[in-house]
């Protein structure tokens, strides 16, 4: 297969494995995909030279590279391949910037095209030059101001030729000439010159050793992205900027060796002393370069382009000037050489038709093979690497747009569940915390005076309850005082009649006080609880079904159930206090009765009081004997053990105001009627006290409002199956608060999808090719 042909398959091979190379690395671009780093790496690495190589193809161009080091030749060296002495040559740095030379096929297609700097390009120029340190350049562009903008006013120049001669001064001036040559970007000159074969091109990059990043930058460049390279090397070892191009050289075509494509020419011999420095200096480049780059004797050509141009009448003036009389060189290579035949010194031995005959041979016949040995080593390094991706990814993701679907709904919500088995450990961890800390009050850290606990603060909220109603049972009763004790005054004032009638009108309103309490007891606990679902509601980021399903039918309801049941409590400890205290008078015998009846639960009362007054320590003492109980010496010795008077009640007694109505006409009915008034407040007063400091107690208040919060809890505990549906239905819905804890992975139910279609796409590729079976 010729060079044509093969160019043409390898196109369209390359255009393919890109393709493939494209698809792949965007599949590997998505972390989800979980492809290896190395795979993804071996695409992006290969990328670029096989889209290097493609464009090469394309433009069916075959790119030489002529490099070295600064006066080593390399445009003698081009002279002599064009067989005509153009490209500037002098002692002094005689290129500014690269010269690319096509071949074409035409005489009619020759010219010569010049592309000037932008004004960006030469701002940046200026400043790598003043960077460096190159004083002559910045005083030499200085100098040139007006030419060099002149340069620069027009991008582009064309100069047709017929004879290369012709164009000889044009080029000197754009290359070499410091006047014009530093706004110059690069010269591209197209000639018929240059080889029978189409589409070859030189690269005469300035040396790297010129002191310019640019031609650094530049050389790299180009050896990045050439078919071959011919080194002009002057000395016999390898200087250190030459070893750079070797590195070049390598990193920019890994799939060819630089033994694949490199030639040198070891110019200049005719500066040699003998022949035995001649045999010295070639076997010890070839020693050196056999060592570094494995390069054979037979890619190394010695001889002397100078000596060819000048031998060949070739040379010009300044190429004269530079190298010296042609008698005199034909002497130093006969010397040199042992040969005397004149043709054999003007070709052979000046070496130019020698490296000509094997660059065109390698043209003709190597290239082929290393075009292919360099295009298949790229699509089988992108298709192996792309094959093992797609192995890999569709070990766990269909292609099927449909059961890529329904594999990823399902992984997700796998990938959920396991999230959530996670987070539900982490909820009820925070929900036992809420409860130490805000319930039960267990937290060392949150036991301080500023964060009661809710039990204490449910008690602290019922004495609050029971001073509000206490105080309007009082009002209420004497304001009916005077209307009861009138009633019960005709003929006159039946002070027992007065004191059954009141208390019976004062029993009354204290049954609506104790269902008064339990009501509002129950609205508060109804509230704890409702402040605890918040809390919990606020564990699964607000989901309005943890509400409905803790309190059931409605919050009337679950208010009415904690009333009736506190109404339970409350009365089976109240109401004896109230039956004892308020349905009979002072030593009447239905307190006694009463007192008699009430047997073991007006006992257990005792059990619970804890205020300060002993007098309430038993119930059924103070029932029968009354407030003398608190303020008579004797009788407290007597019944108590003590002699001295309550002195709180005390306190509170003196501030009782004793007012009778003045409709009584008689001192003794006043006096009565006042008695009764005193001793209806003490019972009122007492029954407030066991209101305070008993029955919250035996009610059982405080376990029955923990039993109803830890019962929310443990409700909330047990329906981990209700809260994984709650938690999923949150997750599909797009819950933001949900959305701000899980990974990034969960947070898009359709994102892995796009694995698939990516996957998809890359089969879709390498399915195309012929070569590999998916």
């Amino acid at each position: 297969m010729d060079w044509k042909t093969k160019s043409s398959y390898y196109e369209a091979r390359l255009t393919d494995a890109l393709n493939v190379q494209r698809h792949a690395v965007n599949l590997a671009n998505l972390p989800q995909a979980q492809v290896p780093t190395r795979l993804k790496d071996i695409l992006l690495e290969e990328e670029e030279p096989t889209r290097r190589q493609l464009e090469r193809l394309k433009k069916r161009e075959f790119r030489i590279a002529v490099v070295g080091l600064e006066k080593a030749g390399k445009s003698t060296f081009i002279n002599a391949w064009l067989e005509c002495d153009l490209l500037p040559a002098k002692a002094g740095r005689c290129t500014f910037t690269t010269t690319q030379i096509y071949s074409v096929e035409n005489e009619s297609e020759q010219s010569l095209e010049v592309q000037a700097r932008t004004e960006e390009e030469f701002i940046n120029l200026l400043k790598e030059l003043e960077k460096i340190g190159a004083k002559e350049d910045l005083k030499t562009i200085k100098a040139n101001e007006i030419t060099l903008q002149q340069v620069r006013s027009e991008p582009k120049r064309v100069f047709p030729f017929t004879r290369l001669e012709d164009i000889r001064e044009p080029l000197k001036k754009y290359v070499a000439d410091e006047k014009y040559a530093h706004a110059v970007l690069e010269a591209r000159l197209y000639t018929n010159k240059l080889a029978q074969a189409e589409g070859i091109v030189f690269y005469d990059v300035p040396g790297l050793d010129s002191g310019l990043a640019k031609h650094v930058d530049e050389a790299q460049a180009m050896l990045s992205d050439c078919d071959a390279v011919i080194l002009v090397q002057r000395f016999t070892s390898l200087r250190e900027k030459e070893l750079e191009i070797i590195k070049f050289t390598e990193l920019g075509d890994k799939n060819v060796t630089v033994a694949d494509k490199l030639f040198v020419f070891l110019s200049r011999i005719d500066s040699l002393a003998s022949p035995e420095a001649l045999k010295t200096h070639i076997e010890e480049a070839s020693q050196d370069w056999l060592r570094r780059a494995k390069l054979p004797p037979e890619r190394i050509v010695s001889g002397s382009a100078g000596a060819y141009l000048s031998l060949n009448n070739l040379a010009g003036e300044q190429t004269k000037l530079e190298i010296g009389d042609a008698s005199d060189i034909k002497a130093k290579l006969q010397k040199l050489t042992g040969i005397t035949d004149e043709e054999t010194l003007q070709t052979k031995e000046t070496g130019i038709p020698v490296i000509k005959d094997k660059i065109f041979n390698y043209i003709n016949t190597e290239r082929v093979d290393i075009l292919t040995k360099r295009c298949e080593a790229s699509i089988n390094k992108i298709m192996s690497s792309s094959e093992e991706i797609y192995r890999i990814v569709s070990k766990n993701y269909p292609e099927n747009p449909e059961e890529a679907k329904l594999f990823e709904e399902n992984n997700q919500l796998v990938l959920f569940t396991e999230w959530w088995d996670q987070k539900w450990e982490t909820i009820k961890a925070d929900l036992q915390k809420y409860y130490q800390d805000s319930i039960a009050n267990e937290s060392f850290e949150s036991s301080d005076s500023k964060s009661l606990a809710q039990i204490e603060k449910f008690r602290q909220r019922y004495l609050q309850i029971v001073d509000v109603e206490m105080k309007k049972l009082r009002e209420e009763t004497f304001k009916k005082k005077d209307t009861i004790f009138l009633a019960n005054a005709f003929p006159v004032f039946a002070q027992m009649k007065a004191n059954f009638a009141w208390r019976e009108d004062l029993y009354s309103d204290i049954t609506k006080l104790l269902s008064s309490i339990a009501h509002q007891l129950a609205v508060e606990l109804k509230d704890e609880a409702l402040e605890l679902v918040e809390y919990m509601t606020h564990l699964l980021w607000g989901s309005n079904q943890v509400k409905s399903r803790l309190i059931q039918n409605s919050e009337e309801y679950f208010l009415e159930k904690l009333e009736n049941s506190l109404s339970v409590l409350f009365l089976r400890f109240a109401r004896p206090v109230a039956e004892a205290l308020i349905r009979g008078p002072l030593k009447s015998d239905i307190r006694h009765k009463i007192i008699k009846s009430l047997g073991v639960d007006i006992e257990i009362i005792d059990n619970y009081y804890t205020g300060e007054e002993i007098a309430f320590k038993v119930l059924k003492k103070y029932a029968k004997h009354g407030s003398d109980l608190l303020f008579n010496p004797e009788l407290r010795q007597q019944v108590l053990g003590v002699k001295e008077v309550a002195t709180q009640i005390t306190e509170v007694v003196t501030q009782i105001v004793v007012d009778v109505s003045n409709e009584l006409e008689f001192p003794q009915e006043k006096e009565e009627a006042e008695a009764v008034v005193v001793e209806v407040k003490h019972d009122i007063n007492a029954l407030e006290e066991y209101l305070r400091y008993a029955i919250f107690d035996a009610a059982g208040f405080e376990s029955y409002c923990i039993q109803e919060l830890k019962g929310l809890i443990d409700s909330f505990r047990d329906k981990k199956g209700t809260w994984n549906g709650v938690a999923i239905n949150e997750w599909r819905q797009e819950n933001s608060l949900l959305f701000a804890e899980i990974p990034d992975n969960l947070k898009s139910q359709e994102s892995n999808l796009e694995v698939s279609e990516r996957l998809r796409q890359l089969s879709i590729a390498l399915k195309r090719n012929p070569s590999l079976e998916v």
